[in-house]
């Protein structure tokens, strides 16, 4: 081979290694190009992934006790399992929720998902998200839509049960002195008579435990409904204007001092408990009580063998038909600047699952808020059933009184049978205070 020769082959030689070395330099690049896209790629993903999924902590309050409490916190422990993202703060403050609640609207500084205990509209409408297009909206029950629905169409809470209140009774005191269910206050009062003295004081008629205070109102909560609501002339349109005439309401406090001058209530009325209104109820020393089926479950708590029932609450007025108070018991709305809504929204679908409702449903003995739904309230499933068509009006003080008044008609009902006050004193307190506090709710 010539030198010539030589020289073309080492040129064509050195010029295959550069594009070889070329080749593999770009491969290389468009290699590491790709695997760096697909790198930034991945960390999108990853990021967008840690976004939807970054751990929240919501907070939630309600305003149930006892068993119900136990559930809601049973259930929410559940939730956090299924979603370890969404970590629950609850609370159940019990007797103080509604102060604390009070105090978290004048600061707009409320729980992510809180109970509206009945008042879901009037007193914390402004602050409630509406959940109208949540999936469980479409399973409400119709009875129940009216308390937590408005004609806008928002949907302000979840209602897990339907409150479904009248009063409680011991079958067996009713049995023993032949008492038939009343239908109507003056069917009331005689029955009363009637086992006062057949049993010569040994079963008390009405059995309050005055001394936890809210079991006073309840009479007036009850019984106002069938004096100026519920009958076809009433009173409803001038509770509502401000116009009522308050002298009528001497009627009704005279209905309740009569329960005590007439020996119809235990005599250790402000001093007893609620508590001691389940015993009682239980041990078969009262006949009526003026509470809902809750208290019946309360009273099999400590006599397995009791027998209770519950009825509509008894008219007043001629042509008139008995009724329920109801409305709203155990719900969950959320606020509407929570920080995390969409958490808080979560949370609360998780106890509109039909299990989840029943459970509730079936704690409070009490009608499921949903649709599609089989609640087992034991003996007072006949019960609800038999007074299946019977009216149910929402509570008088929710509907009828500004914030507020619960209180004052509970300590007039107490100093009045204290003989602190007179049956006119009562309602000249009660309208001043509905003035008061109306003038102050606008």
């Amino acid at each position: 081979m010539t030198m010539k020769h030589t020289k073309r082959l080492m040129f064509l030689t050195l010029v295959l290694v550069f594009l070889l070395s070329a080749c593999s330099s770009q491969g290389t690049k468009e290699n590491e190009s790709a695997t760096n896209a697909g790198s930034a790629n991945n960390t999108s993903t990853e990021t967008n992934t840690n976004t939807s999924e970054k751990p929240v902590t919501i907070s939630a309050s309600t305003n149930v006790v006892g068993e119900q409490a136990a559930l809601i916190q049973e259930l929410t422990e559940k939730f956090m399992t299924e979603n370890p993202n969404i970590k629950v703060e609850l609370t159940a403050p019990g007797s103080e929720y509604e102060n604390i609640m009070k105090l978290k609207m004048a600061s707009n500084e409320l729980p992510d998902v809180f109970s509206t205990h009945g008042w879901s509209q009037i007193r914390y409408g402004d602050y409630l998200a509406d959940l109208k297009d949540e999936e469980w909206v479409s399973r409400l029950q119709e009875a129940i839509k009216p308390a937590v629905t408005d004609a806008s169409g928002k949907v302000y809470a979840l209602p897990m049960d339907q409150d479904k209140s009248g009063m409680a009774y011991n079958a067996e005191v009713l049995e023993k002195y032949g008492i038939e269910i009343p239908k109507t206050y003056d069917e009331l009062m005689a029955a009363a008579e009637k086992i006062k003295t057949e049993s010569k004081g040994e079963v008390v008629p009405f059995h309050v435990g005055g001394a936890d205070s809210w079991t006073l109102g309840q009479f007036f909560n009850y019984f106002a409904t069938p004096l100026y609501i519920s009958p076809t002339e009433n009173d409803s349109a001038s509770f509502v204007d401000g116009t009522f005439d308050w002298k009528k309401w001497d009627q009704l406090a005279q209905m309740f001092l009569d329960l005590k001058t007439k020996g119809y209530l235990n005599t250790n009325v402000l001093t007893a408990k609620y508590s001691d209104d389940a015993q009682a109820l239980a041990e078969g020393k009262t006949a009526f009580e003026f509470y809902g089926s809750y208290i019946i479950e309360e009273a099999r708590k400590l006599n397995p063998e009791f027998k209770g029932g519950f009825m509509p609450i008894p008219t007043i007025k001629e042509g008139d038909t008995p009724t329920f108070a109801g409305g709203e018991k155990t719900t969950f709305g959320v606020w509407k600047d929570s920080p995390n809504i969409e958490a808080a929204k979560k949370y609360v679908a998780f106890f509109a699952q039909p299990e989840n409702i029943a459970a509730m449903a079936k704690s409070s003995a009490l009608p499921p808020g949903l649709d599609g739904v089989e609640v087992d309230a034991g003996d007072l499933t006949s019960f609800y059933e038999k007074y299946n068509d019977t009216r149910i009006i929402p509570y008088f003080d929710r509907v009828f009184l500004p914030s507020g008044m619960w209180d004052v008609m509970c300590k007039n009902g107490a100093d009045l049978l204290a003989g602190g006050i007179k049956v006119e004193d009562f309602s000249k307190n009660m309208q001043q205070e509905f003035e008061r506090l109306r003038a102050v709710s606008k």
